[in-house]
């Protein structure tokens, strides 16, 4: 009895130990990003990032603004290379801004993978020393939605004849590429390409799209750069009364809101780069170069995916899920 109480003594001890050990081995992975969950595209961003730390048995952490802030990023990166991190996620709208952190991260040896926004000088002599980027090609989604608008026109028997891109955050390289995608198709084909200064507020923003269209009323078609400014177009068509189709949309990124837009015909499409995945995969391989040392050779991209009246159902059934 007393060797069975002894073999049973020391077998919780053994998981007792094995546990404190796994415990202690665990990854610490922080996201440092201009973005937080102030605003729905990122929720699903960090949906990501949890999941992948339960996969990997990660320690995962979140550091931003609620909302948008690029300044605030490099103290942020400081807290995270004072703790110690085992690997960094990080966006990059401002390389500049980013940059001494970044270079400290890497002289610290902490991996770190760029996501969702990508750095505007990788593979030249001034590109930041990260190991790849996970995240869509914005210059390819603002082209596609220029690409829907001319289609959408032509299912319509018209022609646009002056479209504009409102911005909502001043600087940020990847909402930059986006309209310089866009502009690339239009301009062209001879159709003038207004940018408008807006934010993320959706009402306020709403008031400068309207004094935007009384201002200019031969524009027709608008692509919106985001979930809120979409939400911002959508006010302003309901507060106007103007119907469905009369002035030709395109978004980037998705929310409920932007998927009942595209049922009703409001959206001829909206540009998905799939968060969750950003999230995912950034943890994943974080996880995968501590382990064993592995790495890409080369980007992942998650955009552009195209949402349209096709496949929009399919896609908005998962958003309940926190994937979409």
């Amino acid at each position: 009895m007393l060797t069975r109480k002894l073999i049973r003594a020391a077998q919780v001890l053994l998981v007792l130990l094995s546990a404190a050990d796994a415990s202690a081995a665990k990854y610490q992975f922080t996201f440092v990003t201009h973005g937080g969950p102030g605003n729905p595209f990122w929720n699903v961003v960090i949906r990501g990032m949890n999941d992948a730390g339960k996969r990997y048995d990660c320690d995962v952490q979140w550091l931003s603004n609620p909302t948008f802030s690029i300044e605030d990023m490099p103290n942020f990166l400081e807290d995270a290379i004072a703790k110690g991190v085992d690997g960094l996620g990080v966006t990059c709208p401002d390389p500049e801004a980013v940059r001494e952190s970044v270079e400290r991260a890497s002289a610290a040896g902490i991996p770190l993978i760029i996501l969702n926004t990508a750095d505007p000088n990788a593979g030249g002599s001034d590109a930041l020393p990260t190991m790849f980027y996970i995240g869509a090609n914005e210059y390819l989604g603002g082209q596609s939605n220029a690409q829907a608008l001319l289609l959408e026109a032509g299912k319509q028997g018209t022609r646009i004849t002056r479209a504009v891109c409102p911005i909502q955050e001043i600087g940020h390289s990847g909402l930059e590429a986006r309209m310089a995608g866009f502009k690339s198709i239009l301009e062209p084909a001879g159709i003038t390409v207004d940018g408008l200064t807006i934010s993320n507020n959706v009402e306020q923003s709403a008031g400068l799209l309207r004094d935007y269209f009384i201002s200019h009323p031969t524009t027709n078609a608008i692509a919106t750069l985001g979930p809120l400014p979409a939400d911002a177009f959508y006010l302003y068509m309901d507060e106007s009364g103007r119907p469905a189709g009369e002035i030709l949309h395109t978004t980037h990124d998705t929310s409920p809101a932007i998927f009942e837009r595209i049922k009703d015909g409001y959206t001829a499409q909206a540009v998905d780069q799939q968060p969750y995945l950003q999230g995912y995969l950034t943890v994943s391989f974080l996880f995968l170069n501590r382990e064993f040392g592995l790495s890409l050779a080369e980007d992942v991209l998650t955009g552009p995916f195209a949402i349209n009246k096709q496949n929009v159902d399919r896609i908005s059934a998962l958003v309940n899920q926190g994937v979409r």
